[in-house]
């Protein structure tokens, strides 16, 4: 797989790590919006994505990954534009895709500052 986005991130917001906890990360590149800034896990990107996001790509949080099962319509448009994607891990079955979203499997936690997110998948 190769990695076709990379972003370092900058700080979490104080309400990240319950949104965490309810399965919920919500990525945004610096500057962002004061009303998202409490909820989101802020990051720097080191460019914009290669290729649009698709079902089967990897997305990488430090040093653990999620699968992704389920890409919105408009998550590629915000994450080149905004930085922003919203990845609901372990969805419940029949959990609605939001345009601006992804659904994956596997296992996050809360990163701290300076640790790597990327996004990998077949060229």
């Amino acid at each position: 797989m190769a990695v076709y986005y990379e972003s370092t991130i900058l700080r979490a917001g104080e309400e990240a790590p319950d949104m965490l906890d309810g399965g919920v990360v919500i990525l945004y590149a610096d500057p962002i919006p004061d009303a998202l800034e409490s909820v989101s896990v802020v990051h720097s990107p080191a460019g914009a994505p290669e290729r649009e996001v698709r079902v089967g790509d990897v997305f990488r949080l430090g040093e653990e990954e999620v699968e992704l099962i389920a890409v919105g319509d408009r998550a590629h448009e915000n994450l080149k534009t905004l930085g922003h994607i919203v990845v609901y891990v372990n969805p419940e079955e029949g959990t609605q895709l939001l345009p601006g979203a992804v659904h994956g499997r596997g296992t996050v936690s809360l990163p701290s500052a300076g640790a790597k997110l990327s996004l990998s998948g077949q060229p």
